[in-house]
């Protein structure tokens, strides 16, 4: 034992890094940024912050800015190298490069804005090579170069001359020094350098860096690892038993207790301010390469590093840490236990340990390593579980018991999964092994754990076992359902009834049974459930409705009643309201899908010690320090793109100019663009960086959505199609806290097309005006045409409304005229009928009379002669040819009084003839009315054309028609 402590302080001695690489057992989170993701170069040399949380880098090919989601790039003037930046109370960024220095501000549209201030310089100072440090104290701006140091003020610089070789230049507590190499540290104070303390401790030693540890105390570092307290005037050394020699070329205060150094062979080291080690973050840690160039802590406590070919955020002020046994082969953690003052996880590949050194509260802080315990390797190590003051191990093997740094077999039968304690009967004590085929039952005699069965029922898997507070054990499945086992009273044998989906559970499958806070709940796809034993079903438990419709895989409770849960990919805690037992559940984000899937386990030991099995190791966290954590949100808006004929960079991350800084629009600043310019994408991050990047977002644009719109962790939006209007965009971000930062805001007009502008509507009004008096006129036409052509149609329908009342009237009249002929022709037939009804009437009388004249004799011819004379007043009827003609003259319109003019030769027999001619009468009618031949009607026809001097081919009967 002698040899082997002698043996430890050599190595001491010879080997003091061995000491400095105590890590703690947890390691922070670490994130690389590929110098492909941020497009800059290899090196990176300063690093800073602004007010807003934006990040800066001194680059290689410039300055680079990153918001939580966005990398920008700005070149300087000169395509060089960027080698320092100072960041003003007003957000301006001064900074310093190869040959060149000046200053970048924001330019709303452009991003940020570059101003040289080399023309400033005198001639004699042009050719100055690189500024490696910028500061600015009050009114003044001050630029390192090797062999000047520049001071701008009132737009005019003022040289500093060394006088020998500036070799630094820092500010802290509001103080400005400066080493020369020759005259040591230098204190800048009205407007003269002079020296700080009485001897320089710095011969030959250039400072890094330095930064306010306490009020009137002063951390100095130096490039080769050393660091000094500079107190009033006095300088002393820190940490000097254990100094090594190695580049060192920035450093940056972490807290109140540790800073950060940034080496280039050993990665980033913490130490607490009196320079002891205690972490060191390097490859195996997680950065990309152990060359660190600067460092830099933000307002969340993270670490930056600038790597080679790499940006890295070490998230070291998190609550969330992750132990990781095995640092060359990362296995997955099944679970913790917390035992003797040590530490003990199983994975996949046995059980790990490391001891926890007392009066650390949080065991992630424990400086210390992990080691594998023999024997428990060659197979997964599923579970740990605490029984009577020893510490069992359910493997792949079967069960164990853990011994410090050894395993113990207690049955090695098959595999094993969990130990549920059952009964106790006399010296002995009775648990449950579920395994991978059943249960074995097993006993604690004063003499140790002794396997005692396995237990005839039925074979399953029964990997979660709990027992009721009834004394009824209860086993899940997650593919077939849960169990209600009965164990016989001799312990040899039970009944397993399987319960499903018929019994009340939502789903036969994912269904999981833990005992919490003293009850047996049963974790579904659907909630949590718990089984009545009246019905003899399972009913969803009111108590937890704040689970109702969640997909719950595992379920524990912590020291102060919350129970802590897996659903999903997530992992949450559900806080239980003391004053109405309700529960209110927030998540963690950082970890998220980080959890050991299938074999979910959550240790938590006490509020600053919550274990969570992992993929890689075990997740911890302090969730008393996670409590406390208050960064609230910030929202920053990256860019609006204008989307036209060609796309357009409205905004670029900037709201002002001026040297001015706010997350504000100013009203004249609000763009105005030609309609073309209907679709925008909007790019927004938060900056929240390393494990606190987990953020969801809100966002709204006014004069286009009508609500708010739901939380998710998309940083962009893309409107399309907006009509000419003005716009506000707003957007807002919200941590796991459920705590929402301030809305920002950006107001935007879209103009009108040309044929929506005023011009426009003015020209359409006086077009309108035109058209409409145009248009009157055109009526007025119209109307006028339209009257004209209904005069016109009137008097038209007039005429032909007279002509058709002229044409009524001659149809009348003709009817009429018609009706009067047939009438007339009717009764001159009829008159002529009558006529020669006489005529043949009074031939038949004549020839009646001399007939009779014949046989007139004597004194018997008395009577003869009586009939003679009757005959002759008959014959006299014959003569009243008078006033026959004048009733047919009536009837023909005086046709024979016009013949009897136009011919006086003829006589009245002619006219008689004339008349019946007229009447259409034939010769033979006619010769019965003249009571002549038909010969002798054709010889007086003749003589009547002899006496009208007519025509030989003219027709007698056409003559006497048209007279």
């Amino acid at each position: 034992m002698l040899f082997e402590i002698r043996f430890f302080l050599v190595l001491m001695l010879l080997c003091p890094s061995l000491v400095m690489a105590q890590n703690p057992l947890g390691f922070p989170l670490v994130n690389n940024y590929n110098k492909v993701v941020f497009q800059g170069g290899s090196r990176t040399w300063d690093i800073k912050q602004d007010s807003r949380g934006i990040m800066y880098f001194a680059n290689n090919e410039g300055l680079i800015t990153f918001d939580g989601k966005y990398w920008k790039r700005y070149t300087l003037p000169n395509q060089t190298i960027l080698r320092s930046i100072f960041i003003d109370d007003n957000d301006r960024i001064y900074v310093g490069g190869q040959g060149e220095f000046g200053y970048f501000e924001a330019a709303q549209g452009e991003g940020l804005q570059y101003t040289s201030l080399q023309e400033k310089v005198p001639q004699a100072y042009h050719n100055f090579a690189d500024i490696w440090n910028t500061v600015v104290q009050g009114p003044s701006v001050f630029f390192r170069a090797s062999n000047a140091v520049f001071e701008f003020k009132n737009g005019k610089i003022k040289v500093h001359k060394a006088r020998v070789e500036w070799d630094f230049m820092g500010m802290a507590d509001g103080r400005l020094f400066a080493q020369d190499r020759e005259d040591g540290l230098l204190e800048f104070t009205d407007a003269t350098w002079r020296s700080v303390g009485v001897v320089n401790p710095f011969q030959g030693i250039k400072l890094s860096d330095m930064f306010a540890i306490a009020k009137d105390k002063i951390m100095l570092t130096t490039l080769n690892n050393k660091s000094y307290i500079l107190q009033g005037d006095k300088i002393y050394r820190t940490e000097t038993s254990t100094w090594q020699n190695f580049y060192t070329p920035s450093a940056a205060k972490i807290d109140e207790q540790a800073y950060v150094v940034a080496t280039a062979t050993e990665g980033c080291i913490v130490r607490d301010m009196n320079g002891r080690f205690k972490q060191r973050i390097g490859v195996v840690e997680g950065l990309q390469n152990k060359n660190v160039s600067a460092v830099f802590v933000d307002q969340q406590k993270n670490i930056w590093a600038a790597v080679d070919n790499a940006i890295a955020v070490i998230s070291y002020g998190s609550a969330v840490r992750y132990f990781r046994p095995n640092m060359e082969n990362d296995v997955t953690g099944y679970s913790t236990r917390v035992y003797q003052g040590r530490l003990y996880m199983s994975s996949t590949n046995g059980v790990y340990q490391a001891p926890l050194t007392a009066g650390i509260p949080d065991h992630s802080l424990s400086p210390g390593t992990f080691s594998l315990i023999k024997g428990s390797d060659g197979g997964e190590a599923w579970r740990l579980d605490t029984w009577e003051g020893s510490l069992l191990l359910g493997h792949n093997r079967g069960l164990y018991k853990v011994d410090h740094d050894q395993v113990r077999p207690i049955a090695l039968k098959t595999g094993s999964w969990t130990v549920l304690p059952t009964l106790t009967t006399g010296e002995q004590q009775e648990a449950l092994v579920g395994t991978y085929t059943g249960l074995d039952l097993i006993s604690l005699t004063p003499h140790g754990f002794v396997w005692k069965s396995t237990l005839r029922g039925v074979s399953d898997s029964y990997r979660f076992l709990e027992r009721d507070t009834a004394g009824n054990i209860w086993a899940s499945h997650p593919y077939r359902g849960i169990y209600k086992i009965n164990v016989s009273r001799s312990l040899d044998s039970y009944v397993a009834t399987l319960y499903t989906e018929k019994e009340g559970l939502p789903s036969d499958f994912q269904n999981y049974v833990f005992r919490v806070n003293g009850t047996v709940l049963f974790a579904t796809g659907h909630g949590i459930y718990k089984f009545d034993e009246a019905t003899n079903r399972f009913v969803p438990d009111a108590k937890f409705a704040v689970f109702t419709g969640m997909p719950i895989k595992y379920l524990t409770a912590d020291e102060d009643g919350n129970i802590w849960f897996c659903s999903g990919k997530k992992i949450g805690i559900a806080h239980r309201d003391a004053g109405n037992g309700n529960y209110k559940i927030t998540y963690f984000p950082e970890i998220e899908g980080l959890y050991t899937s299938g074999f979910e386990n959550i240790y938590p030991y006490d509020r600053n010690n919550v274990y969570i099995g992992s993929e890689k190791g075990i997740i911890h966290i302090n969730y008393e320090k996670y409590s406390q954590e208050k960064f609230k949100p910030k929202v920053l808006l990256s860019s609006v793109v204008a989307i036209g004929d060609r796309d357009s960079i409205i905004f670029n991350g900037y709201f002002q100019d001026g040297g001015e800084k706010g997350q504000y629009q100013h009203a004249e600043k609000i763009p105005k663009l030609a309609a073309s310019y209907n679709a925008y994408i909007f790019e927004y991050a938060a900056p929240s960086y390393g494990i606190h990047e987990n953020v969801t977002y809100s966002y709204r644009l006014d004069g286009y959505d009508k609500e708010w719109s739901a939380w998710i962790s998309s940083t962009e939006k893309q409107y399309t199609n907006l009509p000419n209007g003005t716009y506000t965009f707003r957007v807002k971000v919200r941590n796991n806290l459920n705590e929402e930062s301030e809305i920002v805001a950006y107001s935007f007009v879209i103009l009108p097309p040309w044929y929506k502008t005023v011009w426009a509507f003015a020209l359409y009004a006086l077009g309108v005006v035109v058209g409409l008096y145009g248009l009157v006129i055109w009526q007025k036409k119209v109307w006028l045409q339209q009257q004209q052509k209904f005069d016109a149609q009137l008097a038209q329908l007039r005429y032909i409304h007279q002509l058709e009342i002229e044409k009524n009237e001659k149809e009348i009249v003709k009817l009429q005229n018609e009706k009067l002929e047939h009438e007339v022709l009717s009764k001159t037939k009829e008159l002529a009928s009558t006529s020669m009804q006489l005529m043949e009437n009074s031939g038949a009388l004549s020839k009646l009379r001399v007939e009779l004249a014949k046989l007139d004799k004597g004194d018997e011819g008395e009577d003869f002669r009586k009939i003679t004379t009757l005959l002759k007043d008959v014959e006299k009827n014959t003569a009243h040819w008078d006033q026959f003609a004048s009733h047919f003259d009536e009837l023909n319109d005086g046709f024979l009084h016009r013949l009897k003019t136009k011919h006086p030769k003829l006589s009245r027999n002619d006219l008689k003839v004339c008349a019946y001619l007229r009447l259409n009468f034939s010769s033979k009618q006619i010769a019965q009315l003249q009571s002549i031949s038909v010969r002798g009607v054709e010889i007086h026809r003749y003589r009547l054309r002899r006496k009208m001097d007519m025509e030989t081919e003219r027709s007698l009967n056409d003559y006497l028609s048209q007279i």
